[in-house]
């Protein structure tokens, strides 16, 4: 069997946003529950989404906003294709739901023939001051890992601060075999 970029990327994109999305609300819904549970000024919702793991990590919003960018820039650098584009203006839950949302309905526009052959494709990044990789390295050594660090950092986040997830919620839905 060959290595096939879509099925590495697109598909697991798709069902953790679709999971940290749900993880997202289980935060949201516990945030309104605990109204005394932050001690500072400002909004329940806005506290939640401000905190970070450590001082020199970014807060809840920052996860999920290159969370999604990964999913969407790096598929679309592999597949040849134009991303939307977000502003990283969000500030509530709801408007995180709303960038989550797009960014699956993007990933769901891409057709998987068109990372057919795409192993050997050079693929570049803004951050990587003309560095580039080839597809199939870029997807296994820097887009996952990358996408999941930052999926799983926003999942630490609402952890660290009492959402009840298991790691069941980390996961998402699964497909079992009968």
């Amino acid at each position: 069997m060959t290595f096939n970029l879509y099925d590495a990327t697109v598909p697991s994109f798709i069902r953790a946003l679709t999971a940290l999305k749900a993880n997202l609300k289980k935060g949201e819904e516990y945030a309104f529950s605990r109204k005394a549970f932050f001690h500072t000024e400002g909004s329940l919702e806005g506290q939640l989404l401000q905190q970070q793991l450590t001082f020199d990590q970014f807060n809840l919003i920052k996860q999920v906003q290159i969370a999604c960018d990964n999913a969407k820039l790096g598929s679309a650098r592999i597949a040849g294709a134009l991303a939307p584009m977000h502003q990283d203006t969000e500030t509530s839950f709801a408007e995180l739901y709303t960038r989550i949302d797009s960014t699956i309905d993007f990933l769901k526009t891409l057709d998987a023939a068109a990372f057919v052959g795409r192993e050997d494709a050079r693929i570049g990044n803004p951050y990587w001051d003309g560095k580039e990789m080839y597809a199939r390295d870029y997807v296994l050594q820097h887009l996952l890992p990358n996408f999941y660090f930052h999926v799983t950092t926003a999942y630490a986040i609402l952890r660290a601060n009492g959402v009840p997830l298991g790691k069941a919620d980390f996961f998402g839905e699964r497909t079992f075999l009968a």
